[in-house]
């Protein structure tokens, strides 16, 4: 019970202050102008969520272990990276589409080794 309300407050403290923030923001027309800005920090924040799959990925290497990994959160940030990858082509936005090949490709060298140390492949 104490994880469960744990999770609701996490979900509403997120809420109230994403809420907080886009009500201060949404009347400053130069935060909004900055594309390129946004794009660019996109990326970066896309490259170090990969570093995380890899380092991820290198411990299961090193440690022949993934007892203590699940394979739900990165085969669901695959399958999101392949949506945002498609919007990103539509849209032209390079942030989206180079941050899906970034981060996917640390997803997969990270699964790569979770379902190796399960004796998934030969």
């Amino acid at each position: 019970m104490k994880k469960f309300l744990e999770i609701i407050l996490s979900v509403v403290i997120v809420s109230i202050l994403t809420f907080m923030s886009y009500s201060y923001f949404k009347g400053i027309p130069s935060f909004w102008n900055v594309q390129f800005a946004w794009s660019a920090t996109l990326l970066l924040c896309w490259i170090l969520v990969a570093g995380g799959y890899y380092h991820q990925g290198w411990l299961v290497h090193k440690e022949h272990n993934s007892r203590e990994v699940s394979i739900v959160l990165p085969t669901t940030v695959f399958l999101v990276q392949c949506i945002l990858f498609v919007k990103g082509v539509h849209y032209g936005d390079w942030s989206l589409v180079f941050g899906a090949v970034i981060v996917n490709s640390g997803v997969v060298f990270n699964l790569y080794h979770i379902l190796k140390t399960r004796r998934f492949f030969f």
